[in-house]
């Protein structure tokens, strides 16, 4: 039988977070709201779990999909897909002409 390395589960962002507050120090959270540091590590963190990846969002009918992929043609098939998985969720019908992808920047 192979020998698996078992790989350490990731942290979630809960937890993270109350580790990086407490490590601040008492200064810095009397500084800063703890709302804000959380929408600011929770920006950092999201990059930092895919650093490897971009993300690139796109404006697709009514939608505005965000996904996170190693480039553009692949970013583009999984917005489709997730726009197809949206439609497909609400019962509505898939355009005729097919998804016109707009960047959104």
């Amino acid at each position: 039988m192979l020998d698996r390395t078992s790989r350490s589960a990731k942290p979630s962002f809960e937890t993270a977070f109350r580790k990086w507050w407490i490590a601040q120090g008492p200064n810095f959270e009397n500084r800063v709201d703890i709302s804000v540091a959380k929408k600011i590590f929770r920006a950092g963190f999201a990059s930092g779990r895919r650093a490897d990846t971009d993300r690139y969002i796109f404006a697709v009918g009514r939608f505005r999909i965000t996904v996170w992929a190693d480039g553009l043609l692949e970013a583009k098939r999984k917005a489709m897909a997730e726009a197809d998985m949206r439609v497909a969720k609400r019962g509505w019908k898939r355009p005729k002409g097919g998804w016109v992808l707009k960047e959104v920047l």
